[in-house]
Parts: structure tokens; C-alpha cells; sequence
């Protein structure tokens, strides 16, 4: 009965030791240098609905541009705006595209993209008074000729 006494006060000093070991030699450690941040540590991407834009020339709807955008905003921002970006992206999206007058319906993949994203995130922003959106990127963004609109149309009736 002593020898097994004995053993487990000798289990209980070596446990003891040990851990006020490790505790004095965790305590002298430097401490972590914090991990370098990154970009997007914290953003969410978010997409928005696909619009349909008309191209009026001529006085006539020409076509229509088919848009959906991807943007990245702070989680922590998004949680607390009122109004989300999303509407506000996709009524500046409407009106830049809708409002552009030198549109080429021979060669529609010639529009200025880098331009259009830029004028929506300063838009956004502006409308926030605050730097909101981190960037606007593109998901889709179609022209499709008012004649290839009629003839899908007509195939799907």
C-alpha cells in the first residue's frame, strides 16, 4: 500500500514539474510576429443579377448588352450598410452602358471594360460617401444583335 501511495505522489511531482516547465519556457518565447495580411483575407465576392441593356442607334434598339458583375466588398462593411450594392451597381452599370454612343456592332468586344468597371466602383463609392466597394469585375458581358434575338425567340415558341 505505501509502494502504490508512493508511486502516485511521484506520478503527481513529475506531472506538477513538468508542466511548470513548459509554462517557464513558453513564458521566455518572444512572442509570434502576427501572419502578413493579405488582400483578401476578410472580402466577400459577391455577383450581381444579369442585366439586359438596349443599344439604341439610329433610332431603333439595335441589340441588347447582357451584364452580371462580380465585386468584393469588407464582410464586416457589407454587415453593416442599410442598402447592399448591388442595386446601386447595376443602376450605374445600366446607365454607362445604356448612355454610350459610340457603340461598334461589328466588333462589340472592342467596348472599354477597364473604363466601365472603374466609372462603377468610383460610383458606387461616391454614392456611399466612403470607400464601400473594394472592385468591380465582370462575370458576363454580351451583345447580342436584335436579329439573333428575334430568331431565339422564335425557335424557343
Amino acid at each position: 500500500m505505501i509502494k502504490i501511495l508512493g508511486i502516485g505522489i511521484w506520478v503527481c511531482l513529475v506531472t506538477l514539474g513538468t508542466g511548470y516547465a513548459v509554462a517557464t519556457m513558453a513564458a521566455g518565447a518572444p512572442p509570434e510576429a502576427p501572419p502578413p495580411a493579405n488582400y483578401f483575407e476578410g472580402l466577400d465576392y459577391k455577383k450581381t443579377d444579369t442585366i439586359a441593356v438596349p443599344i439604341i442607334a439610329e433610332n431603333a434598339i439595335q441589340g441588347y448588352v447582357l451584364a452580371r458583375f462580380v465585386y468584393t466588398i469588407d464582410g464586416k462593411t457589407a454587415a453593416a450598410l442599410a442598402v447592399p450594392p448591388e442595386p446601386i451597381i447595376l443602376d450605374q452599370a445600366f446607365k454607362s452602358v445604356y448612355s454610350v454612343t459610340n457603340f461598334d456592332f461589328k466588333n462589340p468586344e472592342r467596348y472599354d471594360l477597364p473604363a466601365l468597371l472603374a466609372e462603377l466602383k468610383d460610383n458606387v463609392n461616391t454614392k456611399y460617401g466612403k470607400p464601400v466597394v473594394e472592385d468591380v469585375m465582370i462575370d458576363q458581358f454580351d451583345f447580342l444583335p436584335k436579329n439573333q434575338l428575334g430568331g431565339e425567340v422564335l425557335k424557343n415558341k
